[in-house]
């Protein structure tokens, strides 16, 4: 049977999970806080592919986007910098008066290191920019993985890197992730225990992109209200 997941399409803030699925624990006036009774391990299990929550998180998709167009922008002014130097370099053996060449030379170097500085500017910008959105991304999904594994019960959540088209079933690279897999990858992973639809869906509705995103062709937006709670098989 395949299993029944309980979606959590509403997540009050980044703090709020503990207090959303968590059970209050009643306290004695006057007396120290009565600790919570652990919860019974239940030994369950399941997984979720990192790649394709990566591929189908719209937030992603958008911050991958302002990225993508800002390393295009920056491409675009150093390579005006190169053209600059090149032209100026196959001047020099053309010019029959030294003290030109020699002007030519000096205004090369000038560009050259203009060229460098904003190449280092450029590299460390994007690089801290990146990183940035790389450690929201890991905080949003952990996120929706506790929110998750609280409402279904389950122990332990591992994240796997796979395929997620045909071509990339068919590349040489999938065989040898497959054959020489990272440390607790499964090696087979069945639908009935895999979350990561549900961790897409919760992302989506919880985390939603910038008013910006929603022109993007086929960025569907989240259905309203909270669907019902499936019965757990």
């Amino acid at each position: 049977m395949k299993r029944m997941w309980i979606h959590l399409s509403a997540l009050v803030g980044f703090g709020a999970v503990a207090g959303l699925v968590g059970q209050a624990v009643a306290q004695v006036p006057g007396a120290a806080p009565a600790a919570a009774a652990p919860k019974p391990s239940t030994g369950r299990v399941s997984v979720f592919n990192v790649a394709k929550v990566m591929k189908d998180y719209k937030r992603w998709q958008y911050f991958a986007k302002v990225m993508n167009d800002k390393r295009t922008v920056a491409s675009g002014d150093l390579v005006k910098l190169r053209n600059t130097i090149a032209e100026l370099q196959n001047k020099i053996p053309t010019e029959p008066i030294k003290a030109k060449q020699e002007e030519i030379a000096r205004s090369v170097t000038e560009f050259q290191r203009q060229f460098e500085d904003k190449e280092k500017q450029y590299r460390k910008s994007l690089d801290e920019e990146s990183a940035g959105y790389l450690r929201n991304l890991f905080a949003e999904i952990q996120q929706c993985v506790k929110a998750i594994v609280e409402a279904n019960g389950y122990d332990i959540v591992m994240a796997y890197p796979d395929a997620i088209t045909t071509e990339e079933l068919n590349s040489p690279l999938y065989y040898d992730l497959k054959l020489r897999p990272p440390a607790a990858m499964p090696f087979y992973v069945s639908p009935n225990v895999d979350m990561t639809g549900v961790l897409i869906d919760t992302l989506n509705q919880n985390f939603p992109p910038p008013a910006a995103a929603a022109a993007v062709p086929g960025a569907a937006a989240p259905a309203p209200g909270v669907p019902p709670a499936a019965p757990k098989p």
